[in-house]
């Protein structure tokens, strides 16, 4: 039986640590000037590292080789997760006390410590308060915020750091050459991808697929791994975007038929959204914020499937609520004979629920022609006050523009693409252009124009003053309590 590729590549001294050398190198320094604590805290994300540096050091504090398995009776190495009681602990610290048979240190590696019950760490706690000269703990923890306050002031904390994709696509593609394994560097790229920043769980990825093709392609992972391909991704989000409720259920069951899941399909959408809207538009949409935030937490649900379809068909309706106003308004602008300026005079006129304030603005406005009519901040303001009653996704992406009006074109100049192409969307210019006939009289033409340097205006206004309406949209309308 061939060794697993993981532990054939393990680390066996400090030098082959990888992505780790602020800790190595702080060990080392403590060995070299004989300051070995007598307990540390080995925290990170599984698969960085831990217990490898943690045997390196049991055995380099006793001048040992690196063997695997351990040969050394004073290294003993402690599942947490199969040895939380307390009782397990009480027989630890009375053995604590014996003296290492035939080594300087005994040395206890205790992994996944956070596991112990709250009675075994009050039992651990007095041993690490005083332990014997000749004890070393070395306590390692994918969960350091489940610990008590009172075992982590009694160590010394080293923080492992997810290992960044282009270190381990280096050491992936050494011992793909070591090991003969022929693979394509778009194969490599994504097997470090799904690694997550663990070298553990990439080389296991590639010593799975290693043997299934002549040759390992991006094809080959992700059929090994369940990743819907990027095409598929892109046409589901293409979908989101025009609203296609129906054809979105459709493509997810023609998905979940093909073998792929609803928790891989929420995070690849996630992840393609994160992108979307960080590196290509710094996109500040508090809706599509929301999808994202919603997206993240499917995997972890006990029904991803029907969390997933809930997911976006909610966004989706969201953004389409007032269709079919709008259908219902423009089947009733058919059938009715067309306003006036008097009719309209005359509504204005009557007493309405508004202010006396916006019925004199109503007023001024309403009884203008079209050639006399005068667009001005108060309008603008009026506008996006009665879009906000029914429409908050509007309302939102219509702040972050600069209007200009002219001959009854209404030009809506935004600083980012996705806004524009939310605006350009025939239903949405049909919300906006008849509220503003209901507002003023007037007809107009919207025109979502792209302008970026107003993006990078909008950022630099932003850095003074917060929006605070924004951060309401998030918390459905909380009230937010500016502080003195």
């Amino acid at each position: 039986m061939g060794t697993v590729l993981y532990n054939k590549y393990r680390s066996k001294n400090f030098s082959e640590v990888i992505g780790q050398d602020y800790i190595t190198a702080s060990l080392d320094n403590a060995l070299k000037n004989n300051k070995v604590a007598h307990a540390y805290l080995f925290t990170g994300p599984r698969g960085v590292g831990k217990t490898s540096v943690a045997r390196i050091l049991a055995h380099l504090v006793n001048n040992l080789d690196y063997g695997e398995p351990s040969s050394s009776l004073d290294i003993i190495e402690i599942d947490a997760a199969s040895n939380r009681r307390i009782d397990e602990i009480r027989d630890l610290r009375d053995k604590v006390n014996i003296a290492p048979s035939n080594s300087r240190f005994k040395v206890y590696i205790i992994d996944e410590v956070h596991m112990l019950t709250r009675e075994a760490f009050n039992a651990l706690l007095k041993t690490l308060e005083e332990p014997p000269e000749h004890v070393i703990f070395i306590l390692a923890t994918t969960e350091s915020s489940k610990l008590p306050d009172t075992i982590i002031s009694r160590t010394q904390r080293y923080n492992f750091r997810p290992i960044p994709e282009p270190v381990i696509e280096k050491h992936l593609k050494t011992i793909a050459k070591k090991e003969k394994i022929k693979i394509t560097d778009e194969a490599i790229k994504a097997i470090a991808k799904h690694g997550d920043g663990s070298f553990r769980d990439s080389i296991s990825i590639l010593d799975q697929i290693k043997n299934q093709d002549s040759e390992v392609t991006l094809e080959t992972v992700n059929q090994n791994l369940g990743l819907t391909p990027e095409d598929e991704i892109r046409i589901l989000f293409k979908l989101i975007e025009d609203g296609q409720s129906t054809k979105i259920i459709n493509n997810l069951n023609k998905l979940y038929a093909s073998g792929y899941t609803a928790d891989t399909i929420a995070k690849q959408l996630s992840e393609y959204i994160r992108s979307y809207i960080i590196l290509e538009d710094n996109s500040t949409d508090v809706d599509i914020i929301g999808l994202l935030k919603e997206l993240i937490e499917i995997p972890s649900s006990q029904e991803p499937n029907t969390l997933l379809e809930i997911t976006l068909y909610k966004y989706v309706k969201q953004d389409k609520s007032h269709s079919n106003k709008v259908i219902a308004s423009s089947v009733e602008h058919a059938i009715k004979p067309k306003k006036t300026p008097d009719s309209i005079s005359e509504k204005a006129e009557r007493p309405q629920k508004n202010s006396k304030k916006n019925v004199i603005k109503k007023i001024s406005t309403t009884n203008k022609s079209s050639s006399s009519f005068e667009f001005n901040k108060l309008v603008w303001q009026d506008l996006l006050n009665l879009i906000k009653k029914n429409n908050n996704t509007i309302y939102g992406i219509l702040k972050t523009s600069s209007p200009k009006y002219e001959n009854g074109i209404l030009k809506l100049i935004f600083g980012y693409t996705f806004h524009q192409k939310r605006i350009n969307d025939a239903k949405i210019k049909e919300i906006i252009v008849d509220k503003f006939y209901e507002l003023t009289g007037q007809k107009i033409v919207i025109e979502a124009i792209l302008d970026k340097t107003l993006s990078i205006k909008n950022t630099e206004s932003k850095k003074s003053e917060p929006d605070i309406s924004a951060i309401s949209n998030i918390f459905d309308g909380a009230k937010v309590i500016k502080s003195e």
